[in-house]
């Protein structure tokens, strides 16, 4: 049955509000969470594999017309709120807070099972029904100012919603699925502010293939319908309840706007066919997708599904990502390129200011963070797993996993990122610019099968502490300059010769001249510059065994610098540069000692302390800026770039 509905009067709205309230499912939030970073209270705007190869292990070759059928194998969301709602300030920019605009007119859409009804207390809304299936016209009559609020459950229903005007959209406990297209799509280029209501779980399901869609004004054609949740213009998640989105068409949330996440909110996306959040971001300033705070829950089972994806930027202020991947890579004809699952991909750059994040993707070729120019990881706590190998269409056209991907520059300069790229396959790599790396703060600890860390011109560190071990490969790999102005520096490889801990294409273009550098390996490590600003020794031909130290002592028995061998190597190249080590005074380096009352330790490296019954090794003078010692055999492993 259609019908064309003419709003009644507050009471009745009211009446329907009340008498038919749906079962609100309260979970509280689990306790097992951590600081999280404050989030910005204002205007919350942005700021501003090409070798061949022939991989060991690859996916295979999947038929270029299509996309295989993605693995269903998934965790489930199982509850886990959002903890941050202290966090949510209300601040001075009218587009991101509700709060700050006025919503005087009230619409009420109750479904029920495979109907609906809709009442409001302006008698220019317009509304269309057809059984569960509703849309709303703004534009008809000029209707600005309104709140639309959703109640009940629809077995085969939808929200259609045209407006010139930006609204609000409240969800009470509402459960919409669509048989036709999408739960609920909006046709309007002004901004929608969500508001989830305290306590409750809605969630929205669209289907698998799209029919007819339930109404259209005449003279329009050829409307974008793009997800279960799809909006024209930008979506604005606020509120402490939660939104549950299955999308099975193609993304569970779409928008051609932006997308912007308050603390305090929850948004699950439990299966996407396509991205989790796909954002198209059509604005002047790159905004994109901003999260604010929050707990954004994903799993992307789709093949080269994006956990989020934004043709702008990606900054991820605070809250919680617990985004997980498991499509394959494939060749998508279209754009004649490979592409591949990812956590976060920006078609611009990548931002993380603050928040908790847990990010994997398990599919052949799948990315933790993949930005088509840069990566800024200036605070927060990131873990990165990818679990997959190499994808291989031809052999130009390959896709390889990594932690971290970035066409253009990386610069870490706080928090923690944690990467570990387990799949053995060529090119299985932590960290990759195609540009340059710099890192001048935080904590970056990687593990990959593959380089753990490779730059294509140039790693600069000036400060904070990274930690890259390969098993297969160089722990640090560059391609044009590696400079350490300060910080602690490891790099470590357990695979044998001739791969090193560090390995450089040029010694001239390796320059120490603060902080303090390790590198370990089964064979030679590159030497750096003459024109270094501080002394480097080259150790050559060690042989302890795993979890024993190598102390290198002062004239006077003091330790200025302990190291904890993390695997045995035959003849291992020991490696080690620090501000203690002066030209013309003697040292030793001993191992199978002990070091007691040590002011830090971190990954193997150990600060300060006393060391008592070691056995000598070797001693020596340095007398310039390089020193070698031992047996030096070997040369540094191959200088793989970026790919």
């Amino acid at each position: 049955m259609k019908r064309l509905i003419f709003p009644v009067s507050m009471v009745l709205v009211l009446l329907i509000s009340v008498s038919c309230d749906p079962e609100i499912v309260v979970s509280p939030p689990d306790d097992d969470t951590t600081q999280i970073e404050t989030p910005p209270t204002d205007d919350t705007t942005s700021p501003k594999d090409n070798e061949p190869d022939t991989p060991s292990d690859d996916s295979s070759v999947v038929d270029n017309q299509s996309r295989p059928e993605p693995n269903l194998n998934i965790d489930k969301w199982t509850g886990e709120w959002a903890d941050d709602l202290a966090y949510d300030v209300i601040g001075d920019n009218v587009d991101f807070f509700y709060e700050l605009n006025t919503f005087s007119h009230l619409v009420v859409v109750h479904y029920d099972g495979n109907t609906a009804s809709v009442s409001s207390t302006n008698s220019g809304v317009l509304s269309y029904v057809e059984g569960a299936h509703v849309a709303i016209d703004l534009v008809s009559n000029g209707v600005s100012g309104v709140e639309i609020l959703l109640i009940g459950t629809a077995t085969d229903g939808s929200l259609k919603v045209y407006s010139d005007n930006k609204y609000k959209l409240s969800l009470y406990g509402v459960d919409i699925t669509s048989q036709r297209g999408p739960a609920i799509n909006s046709q309007s280029k002004k901004r929608i502010y969500v508001d989830l209501a305290e306590g409750t779980t809605n969630r929205i399901t669209d289907c698998v293939t799209y029919g007819e869609d339930v109404y259209t004004p005449a003279g329009v054609f050829n409307e974008d319908r793009k997800g279960a949740f799809f909006a024209e213009g930008n979506i604005i998640i606020s509120g402490s309840g939660a939104i549950v989105v299955n999308g099975k068409y193609n993304h569970a949330i779409a928008t051609d706007g932006c997308y912007y996440q308050r603390p305090g909110t929850t948004v699950v996306v439990e299966s996407a066919a396509k991205n989790g959040v796909h954002v198209k971001g059509d604005s002047d300033d790159g905004t994109g997708a901003y999260i604010a705070g929050g707990k954004l829950y994903a799993r992307v089972a789709g093949t080269a599904g994006k956990g989020v994806k934004s043709d702008m930027n990606i900054t991820v202020a605070g809250g919680k990502l617990d985004i997980a991947t498991s499509g394959n890579a494939y060749y998508d004809s279209e754009q004649m390129d490979t592409s591949s699952s990812a956590a976060l991909k920006a078609d611009a750059n990548i931002e993380i200011l603050g928040g908790n994040h847990i990010l994997s993707s398990s599919g052949s070729g799948g990315k933790g963070l993949n930005a088509d120019t840069d990566v800024y990881i200036k605070g927060g706590t990131t873990a990165i797993t990818t679990l997959g190998t190499r994808y291989t269409y031809s052999s130009q056209l390959t896709s390889s996993p990594k932690g971290v991907k970035a066409d253009g520059n990386v610069v870490i300069s706080g928090g923690e990122l944690n990467i570990s790229v387990t799949g053995r396959s060529e090119c299985s790599e932590g960290l990759e610019s195609k540009s340059s790396i710099t890192i001048s703060g935080g904590d970056v600890v990687i593990d990959a099968y593959d380089d753990a860390i490779n730059a294509a011109s140039a790693l600069t560190i000036t400060g904070g502490r990274l930690y890259a071990h390969s098993s297969n490969n160089d722990g640090i790999d560059c391609n044009g300059t590696l400079t350490v102005d300060g910080g602690l520096v490891i790099g470590v490889s357990s695979k044998g010769a001739p791969e090193a801990g560090i390995d450089i294409d040029n010694s001239n273009n390796f320059k120490i001249n603060g902080g303090t550098v390790i590198g370990y390996g089964a064979t030679l490590q590159s030497t750096p510059s003459t024109q270094s600003k501080q002394c480097v020794v080259s150790y050559g031909g060690v042989s302890v065994s795993v979890g024993q130290m190598l102390a290198v002592l002062d004239g006077q028995s003091q330790p200025i610098l302990a190291f904890e061998v993390p695997f045995q190597l035959s003849g291992a190249n020991f490696f080690f540069s620090s501000p203690a080590l002066i030209q013309g005074s003697s040292y030793r380096v001993e191992s199978s000692g002990t070091l007691s009352g040590y002011d830090d330790m971190w990954h193997g490296w150990y600060s300060g302390g006393v060391w008592s019954s070691g056995t000598q090794l070797t001693s020596f003078t340095p007398s310039s800026v390089v020193t070698t010692i031992g047996s030096q055999g070997g040369g540094p492993g191959g200088g793989g770039r970026p790919r």
